[in-house]
């Protein structure tokens, strides 16, 4: 047999094995890191918030962006899980892996697992009351085509929205919409619901680069936000040397 009739047997097997990716047409699976790196959503519009999180925004201080602050509060510097779709502005990557009824994120930062369920379950009705996914809330996704569209919810309000510290209450339902632009690039628009702390939807949009030598690196966070700090105190003296390679 030869080499390329040995991979079209084995791309066969692969298809019949996992229908949810034969089903899709489109498998996402690989490493993909955010091209170019941010802090929030490229081309979204500063939101509109509601006076209860523009007084919880200006409490926020993140460690980037035009709010920066030394004594930062960012909930991740202390290990907390980032939630969605926070987590997808880490400049970290992340790895996408299709299984029966479900298709996995595995995340290099603090090695976070998101499990979005694609056998046709709704939400919990009961979501709130469980506890379980308080920080990461309930997936559930389906394909539009060649998208595949997840639908979040069951979140607390303890996480920010992004890097920039932008808040959100326990009323968050987040839509995310992916496709790929092609072999090498993945489009990541995100619409974010929450009527207690935004006057209408937000939405933005990311891009990711494919990855295909790359493997998901390991990764603890520890809870030195305060170690963090002082090097970055240092780093913003004035005559600090800068960063070398």
């Amino acid at each position: 047999m030869t080499t390329h009739a040995h991979r079209s047997l084995v791309a066969v097997i692969v298809l019949a094995a996992w229908p949810s990716v034969a089903a899709a047409q489109v498998d996402l699976s690989g490493v993909w890191i955010r091209q170019p790196a941010g802090n929030g959503f490229s081309d979204a519009p500063p939101p509109q918030m509601t006076p209860w999180a523009l007084e919880r925004f200006k409490a926020h201080k993140p460690t980037v962006g035009p709010k920066a602050a030394l004594d930062a509060n960012d909930p991740t510097l202390d290990c907390a899980a980032p939630g969605v779709p926070y987590i997808l502005a880490v400049p970290t990557p992340f790895e996408f892996v299709h299984a029966p009824g479900q298709v996995i994120q595995l995340f290099e930062y603090n090695h976070f697992v998101r499990r979005i369920h694609t056998d046709g379950r709704p939400h919990p009705a009961n979501l709130r009351d469980t506890g379980s996914y308080e920080w990461m809330g309930h997936s559930i996704g389906r394909w539009e085509g060649d998208t595949f569209v997840i639908d979040t919810i069951g979140f607390n309000d303890a996480t920010w929205l992004d890097r920039l510290g932008h808040p959100h209450s326990d009323a968050l339902h987040v839509v995310e919409r992916i496709r790929r632009l092609d072999h090498e690039t993945l489009e990541y628009s995100v619409t974010v619901e929450d009527s207690k702390a935004y006057a209408a939807p937000w939405t933005g949009r990311m891009v990711f680069k494919l990855r295909s030598d790359w493997e998901i690196l390991e990764h603890s966070c520890t809870t030195k936000g305060d170690e963090y700090l002082e090097f970055k105190e240092k780093a913003w003296a004035p005559g600090a040397p800068g960063p070398t390679r």
